[in-house]
């Protein structure tokens, strides 16, 4: 069967065509600055580039359309009678949240919790629409990224709120980046060689935006992230974990408005807020080389933040087996992952610093208690196989 797998942002669009079960990855491509006057595209067959050049994309339905021209005109691919099932990496769908068909009530669920995801709930229904207009009585299917963690227990995905915030609104902690743990943690258990009933495993996904993610026994008991991607370690641009009492006290102090407080804490918040620089840990450490003493500090909480996690997690699962670090600043941040894992030492984790500096697959000693893995996550593998079951358990 011929997926198409799309990952869709505020003003991009990617998608790749990807044969199942087999898992060949066909064709890819992506669509930037999508509602703008600088929009481009880029499209792979197999490994080769074929097209990079500007086009004028002037919403979400109009990358959709072009994605369909690219695979079937422009590149011959495919037809779209041979398209079995269209897949999403959706980000919110409250109750609704899993690997589902987009019906319409799941997309109904989508429209109603956008607040918790206005860059991504919106563009996501534009493009679904579009999908389900072009492609009629095609499958699509959403991969809601906090369906990875739904199995966590109760009392470890609810906030001490008034009853009916949790019963009549949806509040509780749901979690993200659920296909990137998803696949993160299968590697771990299989390159580690643990048993897959008996396992404690933390993923680090690490990056402009950042979670942490315990995986004990087959499934994901607890997260960093919560009710909203906000939370959790400060990321790129994200204020992280905050007292929400703070919020009216700066709106009264600075005589600013709620929408203006929540734009603060997430726009000019996070590394980039308190570096000074901006949400990139290269250019932190840039800065940090030139003695930014503000870049030192945002480093710093950073790192802090991923211990603080790891150590909450640790005693949790009791004790660890195996952690994995992934995303752009945990594959790429030797002196970041040497730092967090020092942390370990204590429980037997043992560093090659050597490989740790060549980014090696495996971080640890052999004699290590504890294994420490670099794996380059595959979210989009995810989705295409996740919409691959559930079409199949649709067939009588």
């Amino acid at each position: 069967m011929n997926l198409i797998v799309c990952n869709i942002g505020s003003s991009s669009l990617k998608f790749q065509l990807i044969e199942m079960p087999v898992e060949r990855q066909i064709a890819r491509g992506h669509f930037e600055r999508v509602g703008t006057d600088q929009a481009s595209v880029r499209f792979w067959i197999g490994e080769e580039e074929t097209i990079s050049k500007p086009i004028e994309v002037q919403s979400q339905r109009q990358a959709v359309q072009f994605c369909l021209d690219l695979l079937t005109s422009e590149a011959p691919v495919l037809r779209l009678e041979e398209i079995g099932a269209v897949g999403f990496k959706c980000v919110q769908g409250g109750e609704k949240n899993g690997s589902l068909l987009l019906e319409q009530d799941v997309l109904d669920a989508m429209e109603y919790y956008r607040d918790l995801a206005p860059a991504h709930n919106p563009p996501y229904l534009e493009a679904i629409y579009m999908f389900r207009e072009l492609l009629p009585g095609i499958p699509l299917v959403g991969v809601f990224e906090p369906g990875f963690h739904t199995e966590a227990p109760e009392y470890a995905k609810i906030y001490g709120t008034p009853w009916d915030w949790i019963s009549r609104y949806g509040v509780r902690k749901y979690g993200y980046h659920g296909a990137s743990h998803r696949f993160t943690t299968a590697e771990t258990v299989k390159l580690a060689g643990l048993p897959p009933e008996n396992h404690r495993v933390i993923t680090c996904h690490l990056g402009g935006s950042s979670s942490l993610c315990a995986f004990q026994n087959g499934r994901a008991i607890d997260t960093s992230m919560g009710f909203t991607p906000q939370t959790g370690l400060i990321q790129g641009t994200r204020i992280g974990d905050l007292d929400p009492f703070a919020l009216p006290y700066i709106m009264r102090k600075k005589g600013i408005t709620l929408e203006q407080a929540l734009a603060d804490c997430s726009k000019e918040a996070g590394l980039a807020g308190l570096s000074g620089t901006s949400g990139d840990m290269r250019d932190i450490v840039k800065a940090i080389e030139q003695g930014s003493e503000r870049a030192q500090l945002a480093r710093d909480k950073f790192i802090y933040d991923v211990k603080r996690y790891i150590g909450e997690f640790l005693v949790l699962m009791e004790g660890l087996d195996a952690i994995t670090f992934t995303g752009g600043i945990g594959q790429k941040d030797a002196d970041l992952r040497a730092r967090v894992l020092s942390a370990l030492h204590f429980l037997g984790l043992e560093l090659d610093k050597e490989a740790n500096q060549r980014h090696e697959q495996k971080l640890t000693t052999p004699g290590s208690r504890i294994e420490a893995l670099v794996i380059e996550t595959n979210e989009e593998i995810v989705v295409a196989r996740e919409t691959l079951r559930v079409v199949d358990e649709q067939e009588p």
